[in-house]
């Protein structure tokens, strides 16, 4: 194998070397950032409880809101990342969302959030609006100005999110969130002015949505740092093939020119 062979095997070793520091640094970043999350995560599940359990104090069997009866054709909310580099996250997100466009019938709206969804439906026809880089860190004030602006087009909403199974497992999934409504048993409050049910739909579409967007956030940082821990493990495992076949091929580099070396002198001995 000549010089310059052995040098392009180098460079690979090099190049992959730095590849390797790379994704170890954002695997670290992710990590530090996905324990910040997850304890808000924590904190935000914990509200939406109790939210969960007001709904089942507040009597919405009369309530007239688009959001109670759950009328007009669905509007479709994608939540996505604003970044890559987390494997299969976003295009598992983005296939479920074409699903759910072609099995839910007369769509009235697409609304992404996210630079990948955003990028994705941007020549859709039914596009609404678009949110990107808006929910690094979510926020219960953008999940309420979504509300305000779903409440102007229907009350038929559904999600698309990256729900968060475990630390290794996160999956795109479907939700309904409207109509809402509380069967079963009410423990009714005595409330004043008569709009309050009204008032409280809407604060429960937006902490469903505030919800949904922290626990995609949680299942994209885990996807990052999976992502990136597989890559540098693929890095490593790539650089040790390289050196074995450097070696080798030096080795038989150095082999071949002692050959040409002691053949050399065999013919100078014999002239």
């Amino acid at each position: 194998m000549s010089r310059g062979k052995l040098r392009v095997i180098k460079n690979r070793i090099q190049s992959t070397a730095s590849l390797m520091k790379i994704t170890r640094a954002m695997e670290m970043v992710a990590r530090a950032r996905v324990r910040k999350l997850e304890s808000g995560f924590a904190k935000v599940k914990k509200f939406f409880a109790e939210v969960e359990n007001m709904k089942e104090k507040i009597d919405l069997s009369n309530n007239e809101s688009v959001f109670a009866t759950g009328e007009g054709d669905p509007v479709l909310i994608v939540i996505s990342s604003d970044m890559g580099l987390c494997g299969a996250f976003n295009s598992e997100i983005l296939r479920e969302a074409e699903r759910a466009m072609d099995s839910l019938k007369n769509i009235d709206g697409v609304i992404p959030v996210g630079a990948k969804a955003c990028a994705r439906f941007q020549e859709n026809a039914k596009i609404i609006t678009s949110y990107q880089r808006v929910y690094e860190t979510p926020t219960f004030d953008f999940a309420a100005s979504l509300v305000e602006e779903i409440e102007k087009i229907s009350g038929n909403i559904h999600i698309v999110y990256g729900k968060f199974v475990n630390r290794l497992a996160q999956r795109p999934e479907i939700v309904r969130i409207t109509p809402v409504n509380n069967e079963g048993n009410v423990s009714r409050y005595e409330y004043e002015p008569e709009n309050v049910s009204e008032a409280f739909l809407k604060f429960y579409v937006a902490s469903k949505i505030f919800s949904l967007l922290y626990e995609t956030k949680v299942s994209e940082m885990y996807a990052r740092q999976n992502a990136m821990r597989n890559a540098t493990e693929n890095a490593k495992d790539m650089i040790q093939t390289l050196t074995l076949e450097y070696n080798k091929a030096r080795q038989a580099s150095i082999t071949q020119e002692l050959i040409e070396i002691v053949s050399g002198s065999d013919a100078l001995k014999e002239e």
